[in-house]
């Protein structure tokens, strides 16, 4: 299985350097296109000058090993992140190499600068679909250790990292200190196992040893580790995401620039739902809950109505009716199968239109375009207690971790974790992750009612 490993790393190598020339061809066509339709000096050389720069290629591939390309990923967002990081310096390193060379004026510049548009593109891409048929489809990860007993916390753990098939590795049994072998390379040890006899014990006998930590009240995504050599000290940094006055402003910023841009992008279908709503139903097109926001001062929040006007009448004659609905609505706050929910309602909570309202909340100020869901007043005190200092320092957000995870499927508890766990691991990019992740769900439809 270690060899299946060096294979699979063989196959990305190989892989990169064809989106690498795939990128360049790609460019070469699109730079001759916009020749012909803008005013553009036109190329006065052949495809094949590019494939003389054998330098070009080794560069994206050295920076793409430096920044950790070829070692341990765990997730295809990890990788993404890896690879832009390595292209954009790729892409500097490129231009300086040409004009120490004094070529920088032989080649298209509009030429160079599409190649590494597209390897944004082709390379992740081209790694995806190698790593779905040697991982996915034909199953070949690497077989893998997670150290502990094997208890129901243990097993727990050992599926949600098998479920993230990406990273290349597959837990095939709960090791004790007694069975340790090495007979295979890696071995996964969860934090509440961690010592230092322990690494000592165990260390010697794989290549590679993996902490898994469920430790909820640390920012692991914003964490450094710095070496004192000479005194044999290690300190793990973290800083708090959104905990942080300079983050919030840069936060704040976007919001306005973004929800700015979508609101007007999408006035015609604003148009088109407020049309149909006062059609259908009767009642105000518009519907104003109070929700809390930061500092936990209540807001009127925005939606599309969704429900019939004598709502509240309907529930409680459903719940008496259905007695375990209230059990269900208690745990998740919403219910399946809802008769306060009218038809065209249903299709608007399915792809979540009817939150686009929200957009003016952010223009104004309520809310974020990513953060924890908005609560009412009762619900933060039932269930945030334990968090209620940490949330009332942020705005809540029309997205977030919650409704990338699974949306209503997922119980209120798990959910006011999941936004403990965003506000402070936040960074520009888990909220770029988790916009592209929202259309992902939206599309799904999983979890929506």
């Amino acid at each position: 299985m270690v060899k299946g490993k060096n294979i699979e790393k063989v196959l990305i190598f190989f892989g990169d350097i064809l989106a690498f020339y795939l990128s360049i061809y790609f460019a070469f066509y699109t730079r001759l296109f916009l020749e012909a339709i803008l005013p553009l000096i036109p190329l006065g050389h052949e495809f094949s000058l590019y494939l003389s720069k054998w330098w070009a290629p080794l560069v994206v591939l050295i920076t793409i090993g430096y920044y950790g390309g070829y070692g341990i990923v765990i997730t295809i967002w990890d990788e993404f992140l890896i690879l832009l990081r390595s292209l954009f310096v790729s892409f500097l390193t490129v231009w300086v190499l040409l004009s120490l060379q004094k070529e920088a004026e032989t080649v298209s510049r509009v030429l160079i600068t599409l190649s590494f548009v597209y390897m944004m593109i082709t390379i992740p891409s081209i790694r995806f679909l190698l790593k779905l048929f040697i991982y996915r489809l034909f199953d070949m990860r690497s077989e893998s250790f997670l150290f502990g007993l094997p208890g129901e916390r243990e097993r727990n753990l050992m599926r949600s990292l098998n479920d993230e098939w990406y990273s290349g590795y597959k837990i095939i049994d709960i090791m004790q200190k007694k069975s340790a072998k090495n007979e295979f390379n890696t071995c996964f040890v969860p934090m509440w196992y961690a010592d230092e006899g322990l690494i000592k014990s165990i260390k010697a006998d794989f290549r590679n040893l993996i902490f898994v930590s469920e430790i909820s009240g640390l920012s692991f995504m914003n964490t450094e580790i710095k070496t004192f050599l000479s005194k044999n000290i290690a300190l793990i940094t973290t800083n708090n995401g959104l905990l942080s006055t300079r983050k919030m402003v840069f936060k704040r910023t976007f919001d306005i620039f973004f929800s700015t841009l979508v609101f007007i992008i999408f006035i015609p279908l604003f148009l088109v739902v407020m049309t149909i709503i006062k059609i259908s139903s009767k009642g105000p097109v518009f519907f104003a809950h109070k929700r809390c926001g930061k500092n936990l001062s209540e807001f009127n929040m925005l939606k599309f109505r969704t429900m019939r006007i004598n709502s509240d009448d309907l529930l409680k004659e459903y719940i008496s009716e259905n007695p375990d609905a209230y059990a269900y609505l208690k745990e998740r706050n919403k219910l399946k199968s809802d008769p306060r929910v009218t038809k065209f309602g249903s299709i608007l909570r399915k792809t979540s239109i009817d939150e686009l309202p929200q957009l003016m909340n952010v223009i104004r100020g309520d809310m974020s375009i990513v953060g924890p869901r908005p609560d009412a007043k009762e619900a933060v005190d039932n269930f945030l207690s334990d968090y209620r200092e940490i949330y009332a320092r942020v705005r809540p957000g029309i997205t977030g971790l919650w409704q990338v995870s699974g949306r209503s499927e997922v119980k209120y508890q798990e959910r006011v974790k999941l936004d403990y766990l965003y506000v402070l691991n936040w960074s520009i990019w888990l909220d770029f992750v988790i916009i592209l992740k929202t259309f992902k769900a939206i599309l799904g439809g999983k979890g929506a009612y």
